[in-house]
């Protein structure tokens, strides 16, 4: 009994928000935009819309909202010739990477568990098979494990910094 009356109270709550948006949505439209005018049969009418006052309505929305500024159409920039950019040497690439994560620094300890030029966690480090801390080693050795770390699992190791110097 008590579902029943629930069930009814949340259908004429429905029922009468419906109505009242579809009035809504009806009601939105201004009336001089609806005009009668007779159709092609003798006594016949039928509604038909005033294009003119619609198209202001939708010039004024269109002023009146940010979504009118998506709908203006701006010419399609002219594509730029494409030409071979020299890249980097490898070595060249290993270096901006030293000099934007570390400064340069093979002992780099940061204080935050990242460690030497290549900012090696020490998860990561133990990972790829060495022992102590990355800024312990020496700079061959920490080259060695950042291009294997590299090669395993690519540029994303080091996001900001392989991005800033167009690595990836």
């Amino acid at each position: 009994m008590r579902i029943d009356f629930r069930r009814s109270v949340f259908l004429s709550i429905g029922l009468a928000v419906t109505g009242t948006l579809l009035i809504s949505d009806v009601m939105a439209a201004p009336a001089h935009a609806f005009i009668r005018r007779p159709m092609h049969a003798p006594g016949a009418y039928a509604r038909s819309i005033d294009r003119q006052a619609l198209r202001q309505r939708i010039v004024r929305q269109q002023r009146s909202s940010r979504s009118g500024t998506r709908q203006r159409v701006v010419p399609a920039p002219t594509p730029k010739p494409v030409t071979a950019a020299a890249r980097p040497s490898d070595d060249q690439i290993w270096q901006r990477l030293r000099n934007c994560e570390a400064g340069g620094r093979y002992e780099r300890n940061s204080g935050n568990g990242y460690y030497g030029a290549y900012q090696f966690s020490a998860g990561t480090w133990r990972s790829l098979g060495y022992k102590g801390l990355p800024h312990q080693a020496p700079p061959e050795v920490q080259d060695e494990a950042a291009r294997k770390l590299q090669a395993r699992s690519g540029w994303g190791q080091w996001p900001a910094c392989s991005r800033r110097i167009g690595a990836r």
